[in-house]
């Protein structure tokens, strides 16, 4: 939990900390990727992570996730330009991908089942409490020192995880006949999968057109590599994903569940803080304590349904309570508006996370449970992965729809105002909004409207795209609602990790090598 704790940290705490950084090292144009390099490779990272720690055992894995993430840490924060800030970020990346996967899959290692309900509700409150404190934090730092102890920040908790690791963790091994093999070749493929995808998420509608050659063109080479990986995790005898997981039904809806709750709620949370900043006018730091109430509605959510799970054994009616709340949360925001109170937008908030907090740590349990010990560090990564698919595609989705109806809405409002005003993101920064102001007051003839009265309507319309977003998330995450109806409520097991991993070896020497999997 401290190594998770700084990899949970690290996803929030950057942000704050933009323009000091834009400000001492340059280069505003490769500021995105300060964030899409985190993102590439700590997607790709996960599946190679949860093989790796199969095969060898989650101790030493995590050993090296802490020692890479610190050390990525302490050159992120010693960076003298903004191309090895970038360089470092994305070693983070590799860090953080290592010890999100590796933290989850160690909960199947020392505990049943039963029990790792209660357990996920732990590290839930881990990302909830890094998530409250990060944006302020970050801020606070930068004001009282320097950006850069943000980063180093990660030192001497990472360093105090490492000791605890190394001293008081089990090394837990499943036994194995033969040697271990990692699937590199189909490690490459997948990340030539996966990096031309997430990228056309990135770029697209922002950088190239969504029909453009350059998208086509990514996504083509992402189609192709992923054949690719297909037709090489069926041949290999130690293969990266086993594709005998998409036939466990438990396994494949719940990665149908998770794609589409990642995209649309991970989707409209990315657009709560420009609703907060940029339609009621609240500043960066009061938009984080306004979102704090739904950051603790996380970890208390996810601990009272860690609690019934592990108490009664079932989990089927809870994902589904926790889906209908979800979307009902979604759903109040398709009446906000620029007078809707702050107060009240809270409310709808937490409503809105009192439902995620029930829902995504439950299927992690849910996965493990239905899959061989085995392969448990592979699926739980699989979980993580999808989740981190659906929510990169989500954020791509509903941010296009959203600038897309926020510039229909300008254009409704008054003739001309999209040239003065096209970008919603510019009504989060005051000097952005002023330099704006002089702009049009340069160039406005008597007969145009007040700056006011544009920037009025401006808001006007970013509240009517932001409603249309949260109804179209929350279509999304009530699509999974089937998926969850239809999920097999499987017996979780009481069984200890130790003792499933001797029956399953067990399982292969009088069966051979595909009993266990084809069960």
């Amino acid at each position: 939990m401290l190594a998770l704790f700084v990899g949970a940290l690290d996803a929030t705490i950057v942000a704050t900390a933009v323009p000091s950084i834009v400000g001492d090292l340059g280069g505003i144009d490769l500021l995105a990727w300060v964030f899409t390099a985190y993102l590439l490779t700590s997607t790709v990272t996960l599946p190679l992570a949860g093989k790796t720690g199969d095969l060898f055992g989650r101790k030493p894995l995590f050993l090296v996730a802490v020692v890479v993430f610190v050390a990525a840490s302490m050159l992120a924060g010693a960076a003298p330009s903004m191309e090895a800030l970038i360089g470092a970020r994305a070693l983070q990346g590799i860090g953080a991908g290592l010890i999100f996967a590796t933290t989850m899959a160690v909960i199947a290692d020392l505990y049943s089942p039963l029990e790792r309900g209660r357990v996920q509700g732990a590290v839930a409150g881990v990302f909830g409490i890094a998530s409250v404190i990060g944006p302020t934090m970050g801020g606070w730092i930068t004001d009282v020192s320097t950006w850069r102890w943000i980063f180093f920040l990660n030192l001497p908790v990472g360093a105090v995880a490492f000791v605890a690791i190394l001293f008081l963790m089990p090394w837990t091994r499943p036994p194995r006949e033969g040697e271990p093999r990692i699937d590199f070749v189909g490690a490459a493929l997948l990340a030539m999968a996966v990096v031309p995808f997430l990228l056309a998420m990135v770029w697209g509608g922002d950088r190239y057109e969504w029909v453009s050659v350059e998208t086509a063109g990514l996504l083509a080479i992402s189609l192709v590599a992923l054949a690719g990986f297909v037709a090489v995790e069926a041949r290999v005898a130690e293969p990266l994903v086993p594709l005998f997981l998409f036939r466990n039904k438990v396994f494949a809806v719940s990665t149908v569940l998770l794609l589409l709750t990642g995209a649309g709620m991970f989707g409209v949370l990315t657009l709560l803080p420009l609703y907060l900043q940029g339609v009621t006018g609240a500043s960066a730091r009061l938009s984080g304590t306004l979102m704090t109430p739904m950051m603790i509605a996380v970890p208390i959510s996810a601990a009272f349904a860690g609690q019934m799970m592990s108490r009664t054994g079932r989990y089927k009616i809870l994902l589904i309570v926790g889906i209908v709340v979800l979307s009902a949360g979604m759903f109040s925001f398709a009446t906000v508006d620029e007078e809707t109170g702050r107060v009240e937008a809270i409310v709808r908030m937490v409503v809105m996370t009192l439902g995620l907090g029930v829902t995504l740590p439950l299927l992690q349990v849910v996965v493990q449970n239905a899959v061989p010990f085995s392969v448990v560090g592979v699926a739980t990564a699989s979980v993580q992965f999808f989740r981190q698919i659906g929510g990169t595609l989500g954020v791509a989705i509903l941010t296009g729809i959203m600038v897309g109806r926020f510039r229909e809405g300008l254009d409704e409002a008054a003739s001309g105002l999209p040239a003065v005003l096209d970008d919603p993101s510019a009504l989060l920064n005051e000097s952005v909004v002023a330099g704006l102001q002089q702009r049009y007051e340069a160039s406005a003839t008597a007969a145009d409207p007040a700056f006011e009265v544009v920037l009025a309507a401006a808001r006007v319309s970013l509240a009517d795209a932001i409603s249309v977003v949260f109804v179209v998330g929350g279509v999304i995450v009530a699509c999974s609602l089937i998926a969850a109806i239809v999920l097999p409520e499987l017996e979780l097991q009481s069984t200890s990790p130790a003792e499933m991993a001797r029956r399953e070896a067990a399982e292969r020497a009088a069966t051979g090598e595909g009993g266990s999997q084809d069960a």
